[in-house]
């Protein structure tokens, strides 16, 4: 969970294996449970049994009940069964969002790991930034009440919540809230990128705004109808980058996306443009320190031979141009190969040591032992 690249695979397989069966899912998550209350790792293994969570969800499998045994809901009947009615169905309603909002809003209220269930922030982010999704005038505070409360307050010794973000949170979202849940072009959105980038540093915001960024631009005609060379919804995304690391796999999925999205309606040149585009905001996640997950799917693009060889020798030209020694044998082993490889470098070297791509070559050369 930590620090390799393929730990979304490490833990697919790990998560297919207990969803195998009931029984082995059950006595999976009660063991990982137990061992979540340790304080060394405790928060790694809580997140891995989030994600077995997750997986069994999406092979359909209602795993409610027994999220809500292990979670210690049943000491909270009220709070309990207005998350058990809402998870079921995987939709929010305003009467059980209602009853949370009572009991959570209390000066005693239930834990807060009960309204931090993974899949009820998702509808909660869903229903307050996915464009087209219109909320009750009458409720709408209390949505925004939640999803601030489970992503702001913390839990102090002695069970004392500290809930001095909560106020300026609940601001932020429904400030952001307002702009993402109003058709805007790109003029309009010039005049609130002051609102959204003074939001965009409460992690909660960053995540609806990657959600209604990503709804936004994934419309087929968003290319054709764009008439900036870089987006305002994903130049905001490189705000989102900077701000926070732990969104950066999320938003390299996001560019990985788009950039192998089929865009029949532009020009050839186009959406060479456009690709060239995505891969200055993938240098730029690079630059923050998502790099070997981006090198390694512009590697996986040069084996494939899908992608057009102009587009990587861009990649490599930016990168060549921000990157700096000492680098990791990680990174030089995934990039020096792809650096070396005359049809894409050929044309940039010269006629001694002195361009961006023989240096880069003698200094590794010199550096690492590498068979490329």
């Amino acid at each position: 969970l930590q620090s390799t690249d393929d730990w979304q695979k490490a833990i697919d397989e790990c998560a297919k294996m207990v969803c195998h069966g009931q029984h082995t899912y059950v006595y999976s998550l009660v063991l990982l449970q137990v061992l979540s209350r340790e304080g060394r790792g405790g928060s790694n293994i809580k997140r891995l049994a989030q994600e077995i969570t997750k997986c069994a969800q999406k092979n359909r499998h209602d795993v409610t009940p027994i999220s809500m045994a292990l979670n210690g809901a049943a000491s909270f009947p009220q709070a309990q069964q207005a998350l058990t009615s809402m998870l079921s169905r995987n939709a929010l309603n305003p009467a059980d969002i209602s009853v949370l909002y009572r009991n959570y809003s209390t000066s005693d209220p239930p834990p807060l790991d009960l309204i931090r269930n993974p899949q009820f922030l998702e509808l909660l982010v869903n229903s307050l930034f996915k464009p087209g999704i219109k909320l009750n005038p009458e409720h709408k505070s209390k949505y925004i009440y939640l999803l601030a409360f489970a992503t702001s307050v913390s839990e102090l010794p002695k069970k004392i919540l500290n809930k001095d973000e909560l106020k300026v949170t609940m601001q932020a979202i429904e400030k952001v809230h307002s702009i993402c849940s109003t058709s805007k072009g790109s003029s309009e959105l010039i005049a609130e990128l002051s609102t959204l980038y003074n939001c965009i540093r409460f992690p909660v915001v960053s995540v609806g705004v990657i959600r209604w960024v990503e709804c936004t631009v994934t419309e087929p005609s968003y290319f054709k109808l764009c008439t900036e060379h870089t987006p305002i919804h994903l130049a905001l995304l490189d705000e989102v980058v900077t701000c926070h690391p732990l969104l950066h796999h999320q938003i390299l999925q996001l560019f990985i996306k788009l950039f192998e999205s089929k865009q029949d309606e532009l020009e050839i040149l186009v959406q060479l443009e456009m690709r060239k585009m995505l891969l200055d905001r993938m240098v730029n996640l690079l630059s923050r320190g998502c790099v070997v997950p981006v090198v390694k799917y512009i590697k996986q693009c040069w084996q494939k031979g899908d992608t057009d060889i102009s587009l990587i020798r861009y990649f490599v030209t930016e990168v060549l141009e921000a990157i700096s020694h000492p680098y990791t044998f990680e990174f030089v082993q995934l990039f020096l190969p792809i650096v070396e490889n005359e049809e894409i470098t050929g044309t940039m070297r010269g006629d001694g040591d002195n361009d961006p791509v023989s240096e880069f070559i003698v200094h590794c050369k010199a550096q690492y032992m590498v068979h490329s």
